[in-house]
């Protein structure tokens, strides 16, 4: 039995802020209504990381706001940037473990997919290392020129 995936979030900042190195897929744990506020599109993952506590990946600072018919009365303790535990085998978050301890790198959410009815979550990660300003600038540089250079091309055929 097949599952398709659409994607619901993309993090195109960390493409330009991060050397992307290895993707990784997990599985995200979540609450009921925060399931029903990710098929609403309704999530943020411009600021979200992922962090080891206890040998268990984490990711913060992902931002699911409370479901509109679900009342505070109900979930009083809610916090829309709580940690949510990301699943994957032992065996491989170990890996993972030893490569971000032992290096700068780190992990940070890229895309947001669920299947057809939104049921089954899933997060791709990557293993990145931050770039710095003078970098970023290169390639914001080059990619305007690569789109002067396509425009011109444009132009010349009729």
């Amino acid at each position: 039995m097949k599952y398709y995936f659409k994607t619901i979030k993309k993090n195109k900042k960390a493409y330009l802020d991060y050397d992307i190195l290895e993707e990784f897929i997990f599985w995200i744990q979540l609450k009921g209504f925060e399931v029903k506020q990710v098929r609403l599109w309704n999530i943020d993952i411009r600021n979200a990381f992922c962090k080891f506590y206890n040998n268990e990946l984490f990711i913060e600072e992902l931002n699911i706001p409370l479901y509109e018919k679900t009342s505070h009365n109900m979930v009083p303790w809610y916090e829309s940037k709580r940690k949510r535990k990301l699943l994957w085998t032992k065996k491989e978050l170990r890996k993972l473990l030893e490569r971000t301890t032992k290096t700068w790198l780190v992990i940070i959410p890229l895309e947001i997919w669920c299947n057809k009815n939104c049921k089954r979550i899933k997060i791709k990660c990557a293993l990145a290392k931050l770039r710095r300003k003078i970098e970023k600038k290169q390639i914001i540089k080059e990619r305007d020129i690569k789109k002067d250079m396509d425009r011109a091309i444009k132009n010349l055929k009729y």
